[in-house]
């Protein structure tokens, strides 16, 4: 069968035509950046810090004579007034030795007393004298000293405490110095917080605007604190000092030493601190021209774009941009060399960044 010239050129012709036509190549897929959000300086800088909770005095209760303990009264954590007894040696050696000392200054008084009648009768010369009142003014001393140390075997709280711990068992011999009961003054609870040498070198109780705590058992709820102290000799583990504030009497619950409080303090920038707009360090790289810029996130279109900006330095690892920028927009922060303008992206989430789907 014989096809028809006319035929077979428009076939041809067809064939050519879809030969020379090129596949268009799918749409590059959108690369994972990650982004931060630029931030306004304020002019104040907020802080957050774990404090432990701590009386306001702590004291180890002890013996300045040693003897063994007959009274040992008081159960961990009560409250007691001050005056109330703490413990109590065992007296009866003390008496002892009081009485002791007591008829001793009688024998020298009347010793005393003879050698005066005798001198003056021109019987006994002044070195009789005179040893006689040396006799009675040591022991008069040895029986201040025996009526001291009767005192010293009884302890009483020096303020009103409560009772932290029994550091030994009743009936335990101790000695003088031992501690024997722990007390503490919570008439006003405080709270210690850790800060760095760079608060400290920085900052003075000037700057503070607002210090406050929060406890997790009640949420919701912010206690004001009091500026006490500034410990000046650092921790030896962490190398931080330790500010001191004290808590208000009004928090409803019963807050003990050794408990934890997140502190909330907010401080005015101190005097030379740079102020503006805030960018990571990474963000900030160098444009063809030597300016400086960011890739701003397009959020509409998925893409970047390039912005040049001017800087006013550095803050620790951040960089402070006076113009090109505002507060709220979103930056790449990591492998910004490889960026064109347009260039498709989309956010690296935490889901993202272990391999979940977006």
């Amino acid at each position: 069968m014989t096809r028809s010239p006319l035929l077979v050129a428009l076939g041809a012709s067809l064939v050519l035509a879809a030969c020379s036509q090129e596949t268009p190549p799918p749409p590059a897929e959108a690369r994972l950046v990650q982004l931060a959000e630029v931030v306004a300086e304020t002019g104040q800088t907020q802080h957050e810090f774990v404090g432990r909770i701590e009386a306001r005095l702590s004291v180890d209760m002890a013996f300045q004579v040693g003897g063994q303990l007959a009274e040992l009264p008081l159960n961990e954590g009560v409250l007691i007034e001050q005056g109330t007894l703490v413990a109590a040696l065992d007296r009866e050696d003390f008496q002892r030795a009081e009485r002791e000392a007591r008829v001793q200054l009688q024998q020298a008084n009347t010793e005393l007393e003879r050698q005066r009648t005798l001198f003056d009768r021109g019987i006994a010369s002044q070195a009789a004298l005179d040893s006689a009142q040396t006799n009675y003014d040591l022991r008069e001393v040895a029986l201040q000293t025996a009526r001291r140390n009767l005192g010293y075997a009884t302890l009483t709280a020096p303020f009103d405490a409560l009772v932290s711990r029994r550091l030994v068992d009743n009936y335990t011999i101790v000695s003088p110095g031992q501690p024997v009961v722990r007390l503490m003054d919570v008439s006003e609870m405080r709270v210690s917080i850790p800060i760095s040498e760079s608060m400290v070198a920085t900052f003075d109780r000037a700057n503070l605007v607002s210090l406050e705590a929060a406890f997790s058992f009640l949420p919701g709820q912010t206690f004001s604190l009091e500026p006490r102290e500034l410990v000046s000799e650092p921790d030896a583990a962490s190398r931080t000092y330790r500010a001191i504030a004290a808590l208000p009497d009004d928090i409803p619950a019963n807050i003990l030493p050794g408990m934890t409080a997140t502190v909330f303090a907010e401080f005015d920038n101190p005097a030379g601190a740079v102020s503006g707009l805030r960018v990571p360090l990474a963000a900030v790289s160098s444009a063809p021209d030597g300016s400086q810029r960011v890739w701003v996130y397009d959020d509409a279109a998925g893409s970047v774009v390039p912005q040049t900006i001017t800087t006013a330095g550095f803050d620790g690892d951040t960089v402070v941009v006076t113009t090109g920028i505002e507060a709220g927009d979103r930056v790449v922060t990591a492998g910004v060399s490889s960026l064109h303008e347009g260039m498709r992206v989309r956010p690296l989430s935490d889901t993202a960044r272990f391999g979940s789907p977006q």
